[in-house]
């Protein structure tokens, strides 16, 4: 995980050969693909993990942590910032128009990346799981208050309709939000990676807390969308310079 956000991602720049390029997508997308099959495993095998870990942060019907202020605030920030990276990425592409030499420190392969993680992850993987499997959220079982049972992960359901819990959405778009560290110097990308990783790790996780998804949507929700995102640099990474030409030269036909 760490490999694809440091020396994949400094393909752009020209740092890696196509071959290579090739190689280690290849072996990242080997990596984040294990850990789905594992992690989905483990979840199958024993699915009373995700009630044992729901039951933490449940009081009898009540997840006595939802209301609390501070994780409110990581929440909301998490969320309301998305329109605004998905904003600026796309300003960022069409300013390349018309201002191409100004805006070399930013390529416009970079900013597309951004945007078709956010596509891949929380619109296209999320909402599909979501009405394809329709497994309830913790909140709504029996046992905390609700009217529907429990489904394992990956189960097919239909107990729900809409807004479902499997995957976390929440969890896809802190994972997309990672695609961000392509824009920092790839000298720098460790230490922004250092902080950036646990920061969308909690963000995912305060979704278990709130009792709105159990831990097997918000850890598959993160790993399906890095899966995306490693296939779409895969791509991206490896026609980055075509890509950059394209965009530039559009003004001009």
């Amino acid at each position: 995980m760490w490999k694809f956000a440091s020396n994949s991602w400094s393909a752009g720049s020209g740092q890696m050969r196509p071959r290579q390029l090739q190689a280690t997508a290849d072996s990242e997308l080997a990596v984040i693909g294990m850990l789905i099959v594992w992690t989905s495993f483990v979840f199958v095998v024993f699915p009373k993990l995700d009630l044992a870990v729901a039951r933490l942060f449940a009081h009898g019907h009540a997840f006595w942590l939802a209301e609390n202020p501070w994780l409110k605030a990581v929440r909301d920030i998490a969320r309301q910032s998305q329109p605004y990276i998905v904003g600026a990425m796309a300003v960022t592409v069409v300013l390349h128009l018309f201002l191409p030499r100004r805006l070399r420190f930013c390529p416009p392969h970079k900013p597309l990346f951004v945007l078709l993680s956010f596509a891949a992850g929380p619109l296209l993987i999320v909402q599909t799981l979501k009405v394809a499997i329709g497994r309830v959220r913790p909140r709504d079982l029996i046992e905390f208050g609700g009217t529907a049972d429990f489904t394992p992960v990956w189960q097919f359901s239909g107990a729900c309709s809409r807004n479902c819990s499997f995957p976390s959405g929440e969890a896809a778009a802190a994972a997309a939000a990672l695609s961000l560290l392509i824009l920092v110097p790839a000298r720098r990308r460790w230490i922004a990676a250092a902080i950036m990783v646990p920061c969308s790790l909690i963000v995912a996780f305060n979704r278990v807390i709130f009792g709105a998804h159990f831990l097997s949507d918000v850890m598959l929700g993160w790993l399906l969308t890095m899966f995306a995102m490693a296939m779409i640099w895969r791509w991206i990474g490896a026609n980055s310079r075509a890509i950059d030409r394209y965009v530039t030269r559009l003004m001009f036909k």
